[in-house]
């Protein structure tokens, strides 16, 4: 998972009516000119920092499943709480399998091993506390199609990860400035369903999509100090979903990187967020129900600046990582299309192809992983190739054959189906990651997240075309 940097500046919230979602008074945006620093990676089991060989190895091993990263083209900025106890909810997406559009998922739900936020303070280091949740979706937001009308509560359930970042609970952060860092949760990572349940409704966008929460209680109501989340998200950057899966980066051209940096804008991130202040985080598993001095102008509302592009982007940095499903990344085999029946001469076999039971197919991962095409003629040669897209019963040749996949298609190595002549107990076997790392997929690089469609092909003397296929097989390439 890659790190990102972004710039800030300070920002005062000003408020009208409780009833409709609130601009931010533009004259509170001042630039700061220094750029955020990076911490590197913090290890959440060890309470260390990692080094950065052992940050690297880290990321390899996690796909990126939300990034939202890109600063706004005009200037960058963070939104600036005025007081102890006020909550940022903002909302994303992570794709299922079922998204109806790119990118789409690679599993129904999500083991988060890694997050990368981004924060700005005028708090003097060691008195900066900050507390992240993180939620499966939104109870509500603002009105789609109504701006700024809100719901009651931005969260409805409880938060499948809780994070307090303050001096109290053993991590003082730095202040004075802005900072980003990475947390490596090892074995400690949270499980967050795709989708909002785990599959696209497509019902309420509040629904499939999850919210986070930043917290900030850093200083009493009345002080100088202030701190809040960078803002990013920008669009005209990034295309949707850029930087999660196989998606494109986009590139950050602010001033302030030492080097142009990819980014991303978050999938289903919006133009507002929600700010609460009641000294009482929505779902926090901790609960403490304490009271917080100071009040908002406005109370809790929907906030925004003014609509984008002309303003900033109402949305926060943040970049999720996940190992995979939370019961182990499997790569989601999925068959579809249809087998057909082999001529009677060899058996009238009716073959299938499948991931082999244990099989991870993984982009990075060394391990055997095998695509097996079993229930076929024996002795009779066949290999197994490879594509990027799927057919779904495309006609091919006598006796219920389709072709499964899209071209261009990559063959594999031509292999006899051993067995018995005459009997349906061939099979033909391919190591998917042996093939990936040796050559690709069709001269591309393969990514973790991406989705490979198989099929078998072999002979069939018997029948009018002499050779037959098996259904299609698609897997999903985990870490």
């Amino acid at each position: 998972m890659s790190r990102r940097i972004a710039i800030a500046a300070s920002l005062v919230l000003v408020g009208a009516s409780a009833s409709a979602q609130q601009e931010l008074d533009a004259s509170h945006l001042v630039p700061i000119t220094a750029p955020v620093q990076d911490l590197g990676t913090f290890n959440w089991v060890t309470k260390r920092w990692v080094t950065p060989d052992r940050a690297n190895a880290l990321r390899a091993a996690t796909t990126t499943v939300y990034n939202n990263t890109c600063t706004w083209t005009g200037a960058n900025f963070y939104s600036n709480n005025s007081g102890q106890c006020t909550t940022y909810v903002d909302e994303g997406r992570i794709p299922s399998p079922s998204s109806p559009n790119a990118p789409a998922g690679a599993t129904t739900d999500n083991n988060i091993v890694s997050f990368n936020f981004a924060y700005c303070t005028s708090a003097a280091t060691g008195t900066v506390d900050i507390k992240v949740g993180f939620y499966d979706n939104l109870g509500g937001g603002c009105l789609q199609g109504l701006i700024g009308v809100p719901y009651a509560t931005p969260i409805s359930t409880n938060a499948v990860g809780y994070f307090d970042f303050g001096a109290a609970a053993g991590f003082p952060l730095p202040g004075g400035g802005c900072w980003s860092f990475t947390v490596a949760l090892g074995n400690n990572g949270f499980c967050m369903q795709s989708d909002g349940d785990g599959d696209w409704d497509n019902f309420n966008i509040d629904s499939e999509t999850f919210g986070w929460s930043f917290e900030s209680d850093t200083a009493p109501a009345g002080t100088a100090a202030s701190t809040g989340p960078v803002l990013a998200g920008d669009s005209s950057l990034s295309g949707v979903g850029g930087c999660t899966y196989n998606v494109p980066c986009g590139t950050d051209p602010s001033p302030f990187f030492a080097a142009h940096a990819q980014c991303g804008h978050g999938l289903d991130t919006e133009d507002r967020w929600w700010v609460n202040h009641d000294g009482d985080l929505w779902g926090d598993l901790a609960n403490t129900g304490q009271t917080c001095p100071g009040t908002l102008p406005s109370g809790s509302n929907c906030y925004w600046f003014g609509g984008y592009p002309g303003n900033p982007f109402a949305s926060f940095h943040l970049v999720l990582g996940s190992s995979g499903s939370c019961g182990g990344c499997n790569g989601t085999p999925t068959s579809y299309c249809t087998a057909g029946t082999t001529s009677a001469a060899s058996g009238s076999c009716v073959a299938v192809i499948g991931l082999r039971a244990g099989s991870v197919p993984s982009a990075s991962n060394a391990s055997p992983a095998f695509i097996d095409a079993t229930s076929l003629p024996g002795q009779k040669n066949g290999l197994i190739f490879l594509g990027l897209g799927a057919l779904a019963n495309t006609p091919w040749g006598p006796n219920g054959h389709f072709l499964c996949i899209a071209p261009p298609t990559q063959r594999t190595l031509n292999g006899n189906t051993n067995g018995t002549t005459g009997a349906c107990d061939g099979q033909i076997s391919l190591n998917i990651n042996q093939e990936l790392a040796n050559f690709g997929i069709l001269g591309q690089t393969p990514a973790n997240g991406q989705v490979i469609y198989s099929q078998a092909w072999f002979r069939d003397p018997g029948s009018s075309k002499t050779t037959a296929m098996t259904n299609g097989l698609s897997v999903t390439l985990c870490p």
